[in-house]
């Protein structure tokens, strides 16, 4: 049995929203929306963040970001990826990406668009937006507990909503190092259901999963190391001075 530690497809929260969208409840998606971000303003010099080989936040939390697409486009494939970012002592910092899913004359394609960043806490929020509604996914969505559909109503910006909790397991009996790690129980009761039927992974995030979304971030990344090279070059350039 193998597989990668992706919690947050565990959750029930998550396998509403990819109910909501196999059962057709906003249409076709048409674009993914969502960000993530966590200050780093406390991390000292010789943080992990920091690790020219295994530090930026894209290595961090993008793989939350880039499973959406997954999610949203189910049986599609990533067809076009652009990135560009800003960078602090030398890794990615604030990254912006574009993933196209199909082609452009694909009518199960789509768009998945989301920014992390080093910079700030920020909302972390997802938004599926569908041709006949849209799906929320409230903060913190890589944890999440509630979630929205709103089926559109004519062109009066009026929608039919139907909101969704799930409360975490109570976890008042001890203390964690990142709130919400008490939803780790999702994934291993999960893992414990595939084992017991002899399964060798676990349907809700599957090994040709775990490589797709590898596969994206290492685009990602060439494309950033391609543009701190660029920005080298342009600065180096800049230096010169004809006497």
């Amino acid at each position: 049995f193998f597989m990668e530690g992706m919690w947050t497809r565990c959750f029930p929260a998550l396998r509403a929203v990819r109910n909501w969208i196999d059962n057709g409840k906003i249409g076709k998606v048409v674009t993914i929306q969502a960000d993530f971000g966590w200050s780093t303003k406390d991390c000292g010099p010789h943080d992990r963040i920091w690790n020219q080989k295994s530090g930026g936040m894209i290595l961090d939390i993008g793989m939350y970001m880039i499973q959406l697409g997954q999610v949203g486009f189910a049986g599609k494939r990533p067809t076009r990826v652009q990135a560009m970012g800003s960078f602090v002592n030398g890794v990615d910092h604030t990254v912006l990406t574009n993933i196209q899913y199909g082609n452009s004359n694909d009518d199960d394609g789509g768009f998945l668009q989301f920014h992390i960043s080093g910079e700030a806490n920020t909302e972390e929020r997802v938004v599926i937006q569908g041709t006949e509604g849209r799906i929320i996914i409230e903060p913190p969505a890589h944890i999440p507990t509630v979630v929205k559909l709103q089926a559109d109503q004519g062109r009066t910006g009026m929608t039919k909503d139907e909101v969704l909790h799930f409360p975490l397991p109570d976890d008042s009996y001890t203390t964690w190092n990142y709130p919400g790690s008490i939803g780790f129980t999702h994934q291993i009761q999960a893992v414990g259901e595939a084992l017991q039927k002899g399964e060798r992974q676990c349907r809700h995030y599957t090994h040709s999963d775990s490589l797709e979304v590898a596969e994206t971030m290492d685009q990602i990344l060439e494309q950033l190391d391609l543009q701190q090279e660029e920005e080298k070059v342009s600065e180096n350039d800049d230096s010169v001075v004809i006497a």
